[in-house]
């Protein structure tokens, strides 16, 4: 069964997106930085994903 919109804007699913997408992207932003060089600019970026994540970590672990 496919998911709806109504599914994906459940609550629990909001705290699990808000986690998932900063971690996702952080680990795309390293395997990049790892295979091109390490720039200022994508070290930022890992920063501001690794934060995010962080900040949302508490709401994901509540769901489990």
């Amino acid at each position: 069964m496919m998911p709806t919109i109504n599914d994906l804007m459940a609550p629990d699913m909001q705290k699990i997106m808000l986690f998932v997408v900063p971690a996702i992207a952080l680990v795309a932003g390293l395997t990049m930085n790892l295979s091109r060089g390490f720039s200022t600019l994508g070290v930022v970026f890992l920063v501001v994903c690794g934060l995010a994540a962080l900040y949302f970590l508490p709401q994901f672990l509540e769901l489990f």
